[in-house]
Order: C-alpha cells, then sequence, then structure tokens
C-alpha cells in the first residue's frame, strides 16, 4: 500500500477554510459528516459520485440554487450542522437519528431507483434540511466568499494529488 502524503497539509487547509464558522478541526474519510463534541468536519475527496449527483439534484430541486461547487457546499452542509445544532433537539433529535438508522438499513438491498428515493428522505430529514438549507443561504448571499472557498481548496487538493503523484495518471 502507497503512503499517502500530505494529508496533515491538506486537512490544515481545509480547516482554515472553515475555521471562521468556528470548525475546530477538517479531516479527510471518506464521508462528510459534522463530530458535535469535537467541533470537527469530516469530508471526502471523491466527487461526481451518484449520491453527489441526487444531493446537488435536491439543492436544486428544494432551493432553486445551482451548486457550481459541490465539494464547498457539502462543505457548508458540515457547518450547517454547526449552526443548526441548538435546533435539534429531544424528540426531533430521536426522529432523525432512527430514520437514518432505518434509511441506512433500507439502502443495503435497494435498487438504484429505491436508492435515490431513500438519499431524497435523507436529505428531507429535520436536521439534514436544516443544515442545507444554512448551506444554500450562505452560498447565496456570500457567492464571492464561496468562490473563493473554492480556488483556496482546488490549491490544497492540487497540491495534495501532486505530492501523491495522482496527477501523473490523468493524461
Amino acid at each position: 500500500m502507497a503512503k499517502v502524503k500530505g494529508a496533515k497539509v491538506l486537512n490544515k487547509a481545509i480547516t482554515r477554510e472553515l475555521a471562521d464558522f468556528g470548525i475546530k478541526k477538517a479531516v479527510c474519510t471518506d464521508e462528510y459528516s459534522y463530530l458535535f463534541d469535537k467541533k470537527m468536519v469530516t469530508y471526502k475527496l471523491t466527487e461526481n459520485t451518484v449520491e453527489d449527483k441526487w444531493f446537488s439534484e435536491f439543492i436544486e430541486s428544494r432551493f432553486g440554487y445551482e451548486v457550481r461547487y459541490p465539494f464547498i457546499i457539502s462543505l457548508l452542509h458540515e457547518v450547517g450542522h454547526h449552526k443548526a445544532n441548538d435546533n435539534i433537539v429531544g424528540d426531533i433529535y430521536d426522529f432523525c437519528m432512527a430514520e437514518k438508522e432505518r434509511i441506512s438499513e433500507e439502502m443495503i438491498n435497494a435498487d438504484d431507483e429505491e436508492q435515490k428515493a431513500l438519499e431524497w428522505e435523507y436529505f428531507n430529514l429535520p436536521d439534514e434540511i436544516m443544515a442545507t438549507a444554512w448551506a444554500v443561504d450562505y452560498a447565496k448571499k456570500h457567492p464571492k466568499k464561496v468562490k473563493k472557498m473554492w480556488k483556496n481548496a482546488v490549491k490544497a487538493l492540487m497540491n495534495f494529488y501532486e505530492k501523491n503523484n495522482v496527477l501523473d495518471d490523468i493524461d
């Protein structure tokens, strides 16, 4: 297995982009998530997966916002969990967690059409819709900041890819 180089530098760069929102740390993993107790966002490097496409479709359909930078919108969505955390309490929180577990279990044997329907159910859960609404609202109000976040992220990502010889395979 090849050693991954520059992950700490990449994580620091993404953390810098999110610091003004109160996020303490960003770590590259295999999914996007927000860890409430640590004020930490996890993110993934793969984009253009079916789930990412469905998320962009959902945002365009529900909010009328064209997603130009899916990576940044996904990061902002996780920041939205941080910002909306106090609004999701008690029974609503319990409902969301139970539904996420149900959706996850149903995804296992679902075909593509069923998976998309389940993803959209997930996107419409109260905690998820609040986080997405926050992200879209921020992006609409601050398009220049979002574009700058994207440029900074691309610079950090390209540096990471170069260190790991990923770009050599793209020719």
